[in-house]
């Protein structure tokens, strides 16, 4: 819903805003700044795999490049 209302929010005040009205104009890149800074907080990585870890239990994580070839 928030960002429907952000999406609407910047494209009617950039109408309005070129169509003369000083606050409009603040008001659209206002939400244009806050639709970019959602969309560079969106995380596109997810769970990959999920265990409980115990006590003395050993593990590894290992990171390659995208398109890198595994061993």
């Amino acid at each position: 819903m928030v960002p429907e209302l952000v999406r609407r929010a910047s494209a009617t005040g950039l109408r309005r805003g070129l169509g003369g009205s000083k606050p409009w104009v603040v008001i659209g890149l206002v939400a244009f700044g806050i639709r970019i800074i959602m969309r560079m907080a969106q995380s596109d990585t997810g769970v990959l795999y999920r265990t409980p870890i115990q006590p003395g239990d050993v593990f590894e994580i290992v990171t390659r490049r995208p398109g890198a070839k595994g061993k």
